[in-house]
């Protein structure tokens, strides 16, 4: 009795806050139509409004950590771009988007959407992006990308039923407001149903870009728990386009879940980057977590004495026991005299650890396409992995090791000169010919000039 007066409750409080049709007979954004059963349903689009009163304008890469919306005296930007306005979903993309230092988190998924936000905004599209409060104004305008932010969910809601509300309706209403062309999410998590939700009801192309192997597999590792597992699900299911990295995601996306994967190569752009050096530091950067494997690398560290070795990373604070073991791999690393441990760097200023490195190290057992090798690559550094994330079938441009001695092995044959010097043109040529921003940009025009035409098509 009592689990059937929840069971009414949830379904009154869903209905209620308009993340399920009410009414019977209307269709389930679950039940999404074929093609050819006709028209879907569609709103009237605009330009996204910005109330003058709490709207700040924020410069590239400044430090921007909590700004006083009130003090705030620049104009509200007018857009004047035609192309399709495209929003990214992405509660933790602030820090990475405006430079604050006031949040560690910068992420694999944040950094790519960051580089493509920007992209696209100098290719014309309109970019807004919706994400999580970080202590900024309500609407933060950013490089030319707007910036919505959505309320800190705090008490609100049912205990117990607070991922419904706030936590999902909260993204539904920042949609609403915004009011895009074409919803992007990127990173498996419950929050993507609430996207696939709103671009179904409001007649948008919803796109998944797909970050970790691990999302894909059929006994899938994230997301953790088993509710968000089942609402990601249906949100990749209910996806019109569905961006994945490497050659291998395309196959799992195929197999598991039977849909068509578009393979776009992860893009990255540095104007100022420096170049690698062969008498330089072995680096290494990422999330400090055990799916890295940080303590290869301070092994690593260990066996080559006479080498320079620099590890950089903060803590996974979305994890309960994050702090207590990126301590532990702090404390590992003080004993290794020849290796240094920087800690969190922001992303702003990560490129200068790149600088002069001999090579850089990644030690995680699974990735979909890391950005250390891109920020690597850009600048002539050979990279040594245990993923050999292919975007071309048979062509990578990391050097794969099969295990920890491979990876001391092919460390060793770096330090002649001739080796280093190959294996520096290899990767530097691979990036400009496939990770380019040019390149990736002309895959991403012809995806939403489809998705749109299609839309448009069913209307």
């Amino acid at each position: 009795m009592r689990a059937g007066w929840r069971h009414r409750l949830l379904f009154k409080i869903v209905t209620q806050l308009r993340l399920l049709p009410a009414r019977a007979g209307t269709r389930s954004w679950r039940e999404r139509p074929s093609r050819s059963e006709g028209e879907r349903r569609g709103t009237k689009h605009g330009g996204c409004t910005m109330n003058p009163g709490n709207s700040v304008a924020v410069s590239e890469w400044i430090d921007a950590p909590r700004v006083d919306a009130a003090a705030a005296q620049a104009p509200v930007v007018e857009r004047s771009r035609s192309g399709p306005h495209i929003c990214f979903v992405a509660m933790n993309i602030y820090p990475t988007l405006t430079g604050a230092t006031h949040v560690e988190t910068a992420g694999g998924a944040e950094v790519q959407q960051t580089v493509l936000a920007r992209a696209l905004v100098a290719d014309g599209f309109r970019v807004s992006v919706l994400t999580a409060d970080h202590g900024q104004p309500e609407v933060v305008e950013c490089g030319g990308v707007q910036i919505r932010r959505v309320p800190d969910p705090g008490t609100r809601g049912i205990r117990g039923l607070r991922f419904i509300h706030p936590h999902l309706t909260d993204v539904v209403a920042g949609l609403r407001q915004i009011d895009p062309d074409v919803v992007y999410f990127r990173v498996a998590g419950f929050r993507a149903a609430a996207a696939a939700w709103y671009a179904r009801r409001a007649g948008k192309p919803f796109v998944y870009a797909c970050a970790s192997d691990l999302e894909l597999l059929a006994d899938a590792k994230e997301p953790a728990t088993r509710r968000d597992a089942f609402l990601f699900r249906m949100a990749l299911r209910a996806a019109d386009g569905v961006l994945v990295q490497n050659v291998r995601q395309q196959r799992l996306l195929k197999e598991n879940f039977g849909k068509d994967g578009v393979v776009l190569p992860n893009c990255y752009m540095e104007p100022d980057a420096g170049t690698g050096d062969p008498d330089g530091h072995v680096l290494w950067v990422g999330a400090i977590r055990p799916l890295k494997g940080p303590e290869v690398f301070i092994d690593l560290a260990r066996r080559n004495p006479s080498l320079r070795f620099r590890m950089v990373g903060g803590a996974d604070r979305q994890d309960a026991g994050g702090e207590a073991y990126f301590e532990r791999i702090r404390a590992l690393a003080g004993e290794v005299p020849n290796l240094q441990f920087v800690g969190y760097v922001p992303f702003r200023d990560v490129g200068r650890q790149f600088d002069n490195a001999r090579a850089l190290v990644n030690t995680s057992p699974a990735e979909g396409f890391p950005n250390t090798f891109l920020q690597a690559w850009i600048r002539g550094i050979p990279t040594l992995s245990f993923v050999r994330p292919e975007v071309v079938p048979g062509e990578s441009g990391t050097i794969a090791c099969a295990d920890a001695d491979e990876l001391a092995s092919r460390l060793a044959e770096l330090g002649r000169a001739a080796t280093w010097r190959a294996a520096s043109q290899a990767c530097k040529a691979h990036f400009d010919r496939v990770h380019g921003v040019d390149a990736a940009l002309i895959g991403y025009r012809n995806l939403f000039k489809r998705l749109l035409g299609e839309r448009a098509a069913r209307q």
